[in-house]
């Protein structure tokens, strides 16, 4: 029997909404139970509980990663200027994180939160439009076939 993971979702409705469904992911997966959604809009929050079915919605993101004993953390807003100070408190709960790109503002932002996320051995994914891509086949035939050597 495989554990299920509760996963807790920060949009920001208005400021880049939820990601490339990076939210509706989740409720794809039979081991992830979205336990609850958090985004300061009223509306924006009602429609991503409904989009995920969670049963649990939250104003403040802060406050849903200190109530919800959650596993991951989607960070969904595409705008960079919240990522940091999200991340951080994900960390901080101790929940691993998913998240849309980009990462973070500068170097320095990026290395304060490796270093939180590494300190507390958590995983941190990010996610990219182009999962899949032809030309990685064909760079992986020619190195297998000895035609170019690894990178």
């Amino acid at each position: 029997m495989s554990k299920t993971y509760r996963v807790g979702i920060i949009g920001s409705t208005g400021r880049g909404d939820y990601g490339h469904g990076v939210d509706v992911a989740f409720t794809k997966l039979a081991n992830v139970e979205v336990a609850a959604v958090a985004d300061p809009h009223e509306g924006g929050r009602a429609a991503a509980q409904k989009r995920t079915a969670a049963p649990q919605a939250y104003a403040d993101y802060r406050h849903m990663l200190n109530r919800e004993k959650l596993d991951i953390v989607g960070v969904c807003p595409r705008w960079i200027d919240q990522h940091h100070d999200m991340l951080l408190a994900a960390a901080a709960a101790g929940c691993h994180v998913y998240m849309e790109k980009p990462f973070c503002r500068t170097l320095t932002e990026s290395d304060e939160v490796v270093r939180a996320m590494e300190m507390r051995h958590l995983k941190l994914g990010i996610a990219h439009v182009t999962q899949y891509s032809p030309v990685l086949d064909t760079v992986l035939s020619l190195i297998q076939h000895g035609e170019i050597g690894e990178v």
